[in-house]
């Protein structure tokens, strides 16, 4: 009897807590906030990613020219000490003269170094950084340091380009610099003033290479001679790769034209110090670049 009333507890017990116990749920996937992406968001990565990806590129691109700039500058650093050494003999012998030659063609050969179709030095040994790089000159007895006394117009024929300079006897010489510059932009050459009152021009460095550096100047008489245009050497502002190519080479002691052979010896001179000088910014900017 006990034993039959424990036994229906037991149903009872057991038919109640089943009624209590609730069945589990189906599992349902929740999507993590952080695997949420805003389709605004998605869209603004997609349009930014070429961006991104071509200043990544251009960064890429400015620092390899940079490095490899260096090693072109020490090169021909170290080319050029050999040049100093030799052109500061009053003669040459015969190896002498031809080793000068060999230093000169490699110069010449690493000087036009290229990377991504861009030079990687410009006709003064400087890095280039940028595609807008100008070679600045002079041209003898073109300044603003003359007295106009009457109207004259100069007329110079530059690199297969007619320049005409009108210097107007009462004009302000604000004015006059600024109708200038307007004239060599039609030229596309640039045109400053420096503290000499001297035109300083600026031609693209690609257009440089292919030019002989010679302008044909005419006048009326006042800043230069009325007539047929006359040829003038251009000087450059900083020293160029034909200094040093143009090094005029004998076998003999030259003494035939000893002025313009010391001339051109100073040239060599200034052109390996701007190397050098080169160099050492070179190296600095390599030192910031790899700094952390």
């Amino acid at each position: 009897m006990k034993l039959t009333s424990i036994g229906l507890r037991k149903s009872e017990v057991s038919s109640a807590t089943a009624s209590r116990i609730r069945k589990p749920e189906k599992l349902q996937h929740r999507p993590s906030p952080h695997t949420v992406l805003n389709p605004q968001m998605l869209q603004l990565n997609l349009h930014e990613r070429p961006k991104l990806i071509a200043e990544v590129s251009e960064s890429h691109k400015g620092y390899s020219q940079l490095i490899l700039a260096g090693e072109v500058l020490r090169t021909c650093a170290s080319e050029l000490l050999k040049l100093r050494r030799l052109a500061e003999l009053p003669q040459y012998t015969p190896s002498q003269a031809n080793q000068i030659d060999v230093i000169k063609k490699t110069v010449m050969f690493w000087s036009k170094k290229q990377l991504f179709e861009r030079y990687v030095l410009d006709s003064t040994f400087a890095p280039v950084q940028t595609d807008s790089v100008l070679v600045e000159f002079t041209i003898p007895g073109l300044d603003m340091n003359r007295e106009r006394y009457r109207d004259e117009v100069v007329s110079l024929y530059i690199n297969n380009r007619l320049v005409a300079l009108a210097f107007e006897r009462i004009e302000d010489r604000e004015v006059l610099l600024e109708q200038f510059k307007m004239m060599f932009a039609f030229a596309q050459l640039q045109l400053r003033l420096n503290e000499q009152q001297e035109l300083v021009i600026g031609i693209p460095d690609a257009q440089w290479r292919q030019w002989d550096g010679q302008v044909y100047v005419s006048g009326q008489g006042g800043r230069y001679a009325e007539g047929a245009p006359i040829a003038v050497n251009v000087l450059p502002i900083q020293p160029v790769l034909e200094h040093i190519t143009q090094l005029a080479v004998n076998e003999k002691a030259p003494s035939p034209d000893r002025a313009s052979v010391r001339e051109g010896k100073q040239d060599v001179f200034g052109a390996i110090q701007g190397v050098k000088d080169k160099k050492r910014e070179s190296e600095s900017t390599d030192c910031v670049l790899l700094s952390p």
